[in-house]
């Protein structure tokens, strides 16, 4: 994704060093590939439609381990230097893969019908926060009948980013699991969830964090400001003192198109 006022190597530095700072990807991939054959059954998968993958390096590991049947790997991406890098990262590391990406906002995607077994999207949501329900109404048309939808978002457990998001008026950043949940009950779709968990390390913030969870470039004063929020009130409401890591928590949905056949 390309969030505004972000774009090319400058912000994939921050979310690298954002990566760095949390196993979210580690747990969320060992997740998938322990239960793609069980109660996420998408291990049978041939094709795979993912919203917001970025440059593909996470998608790639979930792919590798999670989808041995997959033949077809579709992308929507709206930030073209990711579009490029996207396709890039599978030509290398899936040379198998028939591989497509349409570089373009998933709101202004028009896919085939029943194109796809799975459409995937992973920690994405929160940029869509404002048009998520349409977005997954949208999808429904293009997985076949029993197929499913895998969504990703952090809990509505309150975290670093959540605090700093309702201190600094970031929607995004305060979009949680329940906002999933209550649109999922509200248009009785057939769903599931499950409970991931993963660790932040929280030693030696900087300006790329800062930076990352504002989601622009901040001044030097919109930095001290921050960081001196973060450690002064928000870190004493999820920790106790000493404590180099925090814990999270991530929640996986599994959307069900049910065959009425």
């Amino acid at each position: 994704m390309e969030p505004s006022l972000m774009s090319g190597n400058w912000f994939e530095a921050c979310y690298d060093d954002f990566c760095q700072r949390t196993d979210f990807q580690k747990t969320l991939v060992d997740f998938l590939h322990l239960n793609g054959s069980g109660s996420l059954g998408f291990s049978e998968a041939g094709a795979l439609l993912s919203v917001g993958p970025g440059n593909g390096r996470l998608d790639v590991a979930i792919v590798r381990g999670g989808f041995p049947k997959l033949t077809h790997y579709y992308g929507v991406e709206i930030s073209t230097v990711y579009s490029t890098a996207l396709q890039e990262t599978f030509a290398q590391d899936c040379p198998t893969l028939a591989v497509e990406v349409w570089n373009q906002a998933v709101e202004e995607f028009e896919g085939p019908a029943a194109m796809v077994d799975v459409v995937m999207f992973t920690h994405v949501a929160y940029y869509f926060y404002d048009t998520i329900g349409k977005i997954i109404a949208k999808s429904m048309d293009w997985i076949v009948p029993g197929g499913v939808i895998i969504l990703t978002i952090d809990s509505e457990e309150p975290d670093l980013q959540s605090v700093i998001g309702h201190k600094y008026n970031i929607p995004n950043s305060t979009f949680r699991a329940s906002n999933i949940r209550a649109i999922l009950n509200e248009n009785n779709y057939a769903w599931e969830e499950f409970q991931v968990p993963y660790a932040m390390n929280i030693k030696n913030l900087d300006r790329r964090f800062v930076d990352f969870v504002l989601n622009r470039e901040s001044s030097a004063e919109d930095v001290e400001a921050c960081l001196q929020f973060i450690y002064k009130e928000a870190l004493p409401q999820l920790i106790s003192a000493g404590k180099d890591f925090i814990s999270c928590l991530q929640v996986v949905f599994k959307i069900t198109k049910e065959d009425k056949m």
